[in-house]
């Protein structure tokens, strides 16, 4: 199955506003619904980069940044009752927040399952060339 072009772009994008939408209830709900959440998306990465599943991985790191959005609304205050270097600090905030779920946690996952997946099996022997030696016997 490999997709491309605007149809998997339109996929990923709807995985990422699901997920959004999933843990904009899972917060609601309570804490432990969202880090159950979040684990079953890390779980999915995990698995679909551990047996090489390029579309699962796609859709886990869509719902990765999905998830990541809705921290970002989670810690969001109103922007009038802020001052100006607030507003900043939660901008900052928002886009390190942003970053490590688009960036560097899929990076550590992936280094993970990496390090977690079996060492390939060895090549096959092959029967070195003769040398000019024996070819002249």
């Amino acid at each position: 199955m490999n997709f491309k072009g605007i149809g998997w772009l339109l996929v990923l994008l709807i995985a990422a506003l699901a997920s959004f939408l999933a843990a904009t209830l899972a917060w609601i709900a309570g804490f432990a619904w969202a880090l159950g959440l979040l684990s079953l998306v890390w779980g999915a990465f995990l698995l679909a980069e551990f047996r090489r599943w390029i579309p699962l991985r796609d859709l886990a790191w869509a719902a990765n940044v999905g998830l990541g959005i809705s921290v970002v609304r989670w810690f969001d205050l109103p922007a009038e009752a802020t001052s100006g270097l607030e507003r900043l600090a939660l901008l900052g905030a928002a886009g390190l927040c942003l970053v490590f779920f688009a960036l560097i946690c899929p990076g550590l996952l992936g280094w993970l399952a990496g390090r977690l997946r079996p060492a390939p099996a060895p090549e096959l022997p092959v029967e070195k060339p003769a040398s000019p030696e024996a070819l002249r016997r």
